[in-house]
């Protein structure tokens, strides 16, 4: 049996529901929502999709089973259906025409995934860095230069790394120091420390904090613990004193981490360090 998103990409489209009784296709909004408002109180998404996408956007969208794809949409909003929509009751009509592009999970950015939410249909991602990450990556997909890359804000790759990429790396780099990290002890409500690490062969428990683009560490905020501290700050803005406990380290050593992992880091990583280099 067929799915909905099954559908969409047979057909090359994305969209939402809100049919009509009619199901007159039409590419004229205001007879759309004159008949549309007489069935559905509330149609703000079917607004949505008329007035903000565009032909030339790019989507990101997945389906069922958690297999993401790229779209780059080809048309304004219409009103569309089909037979086959009606013999499968598939509520999709407020629609928009792409050209889909699976994409395999980890080139997909942290921050498209964390945009994925139960309650939103369809949402902006007002992430420069998720913006210019994803015209790369529909260029490089698609062998062509459809985009142009501003990387006027990115002048290294800690500027193009989000913030949890940046902890992901401290993170390895603790690993590759013999440090064994609790996937538990990463919360988001933990708002002291990004994650506790162990060494096995001690026992001795370390607390790691990482900080990104101008956010300054205070070296001294940490010296009442017991834990040994490890801080990173992708611009090596410390200040204060500090003590024994507390270890530094520095972006040339997670730099050489980065550089000498490309081939086995996730390809969000690969594409990020092309945009920078290029």
């Amino acid at each position: 049996m067929p799915t909905t998103f099954d559908y969409c990409l047979k057909n090359g489209i994305l969209g939402v529901g809100w049919r009509t009784n009619s199901n007159k296709n039409t590419k004229d909004w205001d007879e759309y929502f004159k008949e549309a408002s007489q069935i559905h109180g509330n149609l703000q998404i079917c607004k949505y999709i008329n007035k903000w996408v565009s032909e030339g956007d790019l989507v990101w969208t997945r389906d069922a089973v958690g297999t993401y794809y790229l779209a780059r949409v080809t048309s304004g909003w219409e009103y569309w259906t089909s037979q086959e929509a009606n013999d499968l009751d598939i509520d999709v009509a407020n629609i928009f025409r792409v050209i889909f592009k699976s994409i395999d999970i980890d080139a997909v950015p942290g921050k498209v995934v964390a945009c994925f939410r139960a309650t939103r249909s369809i949402q902006e991602i007002a992430d420069k860095k998720a913006r210019e990450y994803t015209k790369h990556l529909w260029n490089t997909l698609s062998n062509e230069q459809v985009y142009q890359i501003d990387k006027s804000g990115f002048a290294d790759i800690f500027m193009m790394l989000d913030d949890e990429e940046t902890e992901d790396l401290v993170f390895l780099y603790l690993q590759s120091q013999g440090w064994h990290v609790l996937p538990n002890s990463r919360k988001g409500d933990t708002m002291s420390f990004e994650y506790l690490a162990v060494n096995p062969k001690t026992g001795e428990k370390a607390l790691s904090q990482v900080k990104t683009g101008q956010v300054t560490i205070n070296k001294d905020d940490y010296v009442h613990y017991s834990q040994k501290i490890f801080l990173f700050q992708s611009n090596e803005l410390y200040v204060g004193v500090g003590a024994q406990n507390i270890i530094c380290i520095s972006r040339a050593e997670i730099l050489e981490l980065l550089n000498n992992s490309l081939d086995w880091l996730p390809k969000s990583f690969q594409r990020k360090v092309e945009i920078v280099s290029h």
